[in-house]
């Protein structure tokens, strides 16, 4: 059996018996005290667990024939806060959205809370197309880009701009606009916080990158109009800036006409990545370091530096599973990150996962939280929290 635990719950997943069309049902003990009988699938949800305590579980099967033996026990210590994987302990929450195809309609935001090991559907209801959310470095709030239904209502346009939003346990309050892409003609996209949270970078009407003065800000629920500083002005594409660590003026982004990674430092571009075709999203890892996304035929993850040394792919990206697609990346520690891709073993076109880079470990998101991944694709991923064990 394998489980994934938080202080008060744990999920039990073991293999179905052989063949399966001769089971019955399956029965679970819990301390040699039958808690779920009459199971039809090899699958246990356990609530009103003891934080910091040790259980102990074993399972029967049932068929016409008889009862088997009893399964080998397998002992689950609960987590004090977070949730347990394969000894690895994640604390915090992780943002993100899904859809069918990009674009206003159909999206939905989720957050999971690995303290109570649940998902939620977050999506605002003022907001369409809501994608693309990042922490700020307390993780009390978070930037966005979306649509404003209430504006398209009144003014038949869609726009993309930015808001900023407190965030609880369970969503977020105090939605608050930044951007005002109906009214002025503006697109607003791919906004991010610097690491110290003093100012949001962003993509502003396709061939420039600004950012906003974060003090200037009050996340209270009130429309606002901060002013806006230009970075860089292109005479072509550019987007998905990302601040370097340390820096509130030195910042990565994506070059469309090149297709490659530029670092822009005190107002001076230049190229660093060009791999396959194209390449885009990246994320700072530390002062020099940055994750990114690039490819040919199919989209590969990989870490850069400010230097433009080779870049490396990601040691989960295996010869088994070079044909899936693998993108977003975003830091969870040094080594760890949560990815979206269509590697075997998810529930929809892109799922989430959590792997380490260095080591090539990787783990399903449903494996920590059961139902994360959705039938349709999984992207943009943003985590605030930690993550501890081997």
């Amino acid at each position: 059996m394998a489980a994934s635990v938080t202080a008060s719950g744990l999920v039990l997943d073991w293999t179905a018996t052989s063949p399966a069309n001769c089971i019955s049902t399956y029965t679970v003990l819990q301390d040699d005290q039958a808690i779920a009988t009459g199971l039809a699938t090899p699958s246990l949800s356990v609530s009103g667990l003891i934080a910091n305590h040790t259980y102990r579980y074993t399972v029967t099967a049932t068929d016409a024939v008889g009862t088997s033996a009893t399964s080998t026990a397998l002992s689950v210590t609960t987590a004090t806060t977070g949730t347990i994987l394969q000894g690895i302990t994640i604390t915090g929450r992780l943002i993100w959205h899904s859809y069918d195809t990009y674009g206003f309609s159909g999206v939905r935001s989720w957050m999971a809370n690995f303290d109570t090991g649940t998902v939620t559907d977050i999506t605002p209801s003022r907001l369409a197309g809501a994608m693309n959310y990042h922490f700020s470095p307390d993780g009390q709030v978070v930037v966005v880009m979306a649509d404003d239904n209430d504006e398209t209502t009144q003014t038949g346009r869609q726009a993309w701009d930015l808001f900023v939003a407190s965030v609880t346990p369970t969503g977020l309050t105090n939605l608050t606009k930044l951007t005002h892409g109906q009214a002025d003609g503006s697109r607003n996209e791919d906004p991010k916080f610097s690491a110290d949270g003093s100012r949001i970078i962003f993509k502003h009407n396709l061939t420039q990158i600004a950012s906003i003065d974060v003090s200037t800000v009050a996340v209270n629920g009130v429309d606002q109009t901060p002013a806006q500083t230009v970075l860089l002005q292109s005479t072509t594409e550019v987007g998905m800036p990302y601040f370097l660590q340390g820096s509130n003026r030195d910042f990565l982004y994506a070059d469309s006409v090149t297709n490659a990674i530029w670092l822009d430092t005190a107002g001076e571009p230049r190229s660093l990545y060009a791999v396959g075709s194209h390449a885009y999203y990246p994320i700072a890892l530390d002062t020099t370091r940055f994750y990114f996304a690039a490819g040919q035929a199919n989209d590969w993850i990989y870490r850069g530096d400010t230097a433009g040394s080779s870049a490396v792919p990601a040691a989960f990206i295996t010869a088994g599973v070079q044909s899936a697609e693998f993108a977003d990346p975003f830091p969870v520690t040094s080594d760890w990150l949560v990815y979206t891709s269509t590697a075997p073993g998810g529930s929809g076109t892109y799922d989430l996962w959590i792997g380490n880079f260095t080591t090539g470990i990787a783990y399903n998101l449903n494996g920590w939280i059961r139902g994360a991944n959705h039938s349709n694709s999984d992207l943009g991923p943003t985590f605030h929290g930690t993550l501890s064990g081997p």
